[in-house]
């Protein structure tokens, strides 16, 4: 059985697991007194379930070879149509709700972005268990999506790595065999990379708890921060240094895809100090943090104050560059009328974190690839006639990747100032505009009210605007240039 469910097109399989996803809070519902909640979700299982069925014995004959971007069309379904799918029993028990808003917290949820949609109290404790374990699953397909699809078609950052040259790529061979159907490669995927990261959540989890002893906000936190989902838990109690400083080393998971490439060991753990994505991001965050402690030194009293400043930053900005956006209970507020305070943090939600993890942003790998560039071509000026070992500079030196870089760069910025015009045509003002559009693109949601104040600023749009940011956060996910290969399939050759 489960054999003839590898087999089919990869839409159909990721449907159907997002109707299992619908069990959870058919379960806590009936379990927690919400029957209204739980029977409507029960509902829509048996209505997926029924569909599902039927569409398996529609294709399950069908022995056509499927095209070679059909996994990227199904992405693409994913992360516009799903959402919409499942926003119709959302909106059915939000009954003020309208069905644009839906969706929009939808393909937040599903891209993990985050983006507030609609007040902390407007859920029940039934749908924000749906929702954070809804985009915690979706996190971990990211992960599957990255491996399955994006790692043989060399996209979404794989195009920068060279199996022959750098250490820390891996080759095709590793984990991947030949197969007919690309739909076997992300089942293959799925059961190798299940286990990494249901127990990192664990052990996230088991951590808030010995903190918080508060399991029901430890579970959803932990499940919420390993998708790099920085959705807020109102009403659930603070976590405190120690939850920070738990939370701080299940986020620097999304700083490289190392975690991935096999097993748990000493030599794994040595490894991902040495990946380059790792260390960048330890640099951009020692930097920002000294930045805004300096900014924000005005308001620290006492020698007590000075080190929880110190914490607060550090801890803040690895959130940002995470795009989580879990902003310390230990910052200042008076941090968040603070414009340089602000523009550091829009900067490293544009930074992203690594690649192949559940964080968005430009990713640090492309950063790393051109200030490593930029460095040797000034070298080069200065010392024009020095001799260059080759072997330790390859990485620098090659032209085709830092060209890779720079066009996602130079594409990056021009479908990011697209859609802060296309949102101006809708009444928005250029810095909502700017804010929304950056915050969707990054997917860092939480941003928008960081730097707004404004926790409605969503809400307030037009139906066309909505519709533009829910776009923007589907390209920000799947990066531009991966939709960009299905119209032009050599577009890296």
């Amino acid at each position: 059985m489960f054999a003839e469910f590898k087999k089919l097109p990869l839409t159909i399989s990721l449907f159907g697991l997002l109707v299992l996803t619908m069990f959870v809070p058919v379960i806590y519902g009936f379990l927690s007194g919400e029957i209204y909640q739980g029977r409507t979700f029960l509902y829509a299982v048996l209505l997926g379930f029924f569909i599902l069925t039927f569409v398996w014995l529609a294709s399950r004959n069908n022995n056509k070879q499927f095209h070679r971007h059909a996994n990227i069309w199904a992405m693409i379904s994913f992360f516009t149509v799903f959402p919409l799918i499942l926003s119709i029993p959302l909106n059915e028990i939000l009954v003020d709700g309208e069905i644009i808003d839906t969706y929009l917290d939808m393909v937040s949820v599903f891209t993990t972005t985050g983006l507030k949609v609609f007040p902390n109290n407007y859920f029940t404790d039934t749908l924000l268990v749906w929702r954070v374990f809804l985009g915690w699953t979706c996190g971990f397909l990211m992960w599957v999506f990255a491996w399955s699809i994006f790692f043989p078609m060399k996209l979404g950052g794989f195009e920068l790595l060279d199996k022959n040259k750098n250490k820390f790529s891996v080759d095709n061979n590793v984990f991947f065999s030949p197969t007919r159907l690309p739909s076997e490669r992300f089942w293959n995927e799925l059961i190798r990379l299940a286990p990494i990261y249901f127990f990192i959540t664990l052990a996230c989890a088991l951590g808030l708890l010995l903190v918080t002893r508060d399991p029901f906000f430890s579970i959803l936190r932990a499940m919420a921060t390993i998708a790099t989902f920085g959705i807020q838990i109102p009403g659930k109690n603070p976590t405190g240094i120690s939850g920070e400083f738990i939370l701080l080393l299940i986020m620097v998971f999304a700083f490289s895809r190392t975690t991935a490439l096999g097993p748990f060991s000493k030599t794994q753990f040595l490894r991902i100090f040495q990946d380059p994505e790792v260390r960048l991001g330890f640099i951009i965050v020692i930097v920002a943090a000294i930045l805004i402690f300096f900014f924000l030194f005005d308001t620290a009293g006492g020698i007590h104050q000075v080190l929880m400043l110190s914490w607060a930053t550090l801890y803040t900005c690895v959130s940002f560059l995470t795009t989580t956006g879990l902003v310390s209970e230990f910052l200042a507020p008076e941090a968040r009328s603070v414009i340089e305070v602000n523009l550091i943090f829009l900067a490293l939600a544009i930074f992203g974190g690594g690649v192949a993890t559940t964080a968005g942003g430009i990713k640090l790998l492309r950063i790393y690839i051109l200030a490593s560039h930029c460095r040797s071509e000034v070298n080069h000026l200065l010392s024009p006639a020095q001799v260059i070992n080759s072997q330790k500079d390859s990485l620098a030196r090659n032209n085709q990747k830092a060209v890779l870089a720079c066009i996602f760069f130079m594409v990056f910025i021009l479908i990011f100032a697209l859609i802060i015009f296309c949102l101006t045509l809708t009444g928005s003002s250029v810095q909502d505009a700017g804010i929304l559009t950056l915050a969707t693109m990054t997917n860092t949601g939480p941003v928008a009210e960081q730097i707004t104040f404004n926790s409605s600023l969503s809400v307030e749009l037009k139906p066309e605007a909505k519709t533009l940011l829910a776009i923007s956060m589907v390209l920000g996910r799947l990066e531009v240039l991966a939709v960009m290969a299905l119209f032009n399939p050599d577009i890296y050759n």
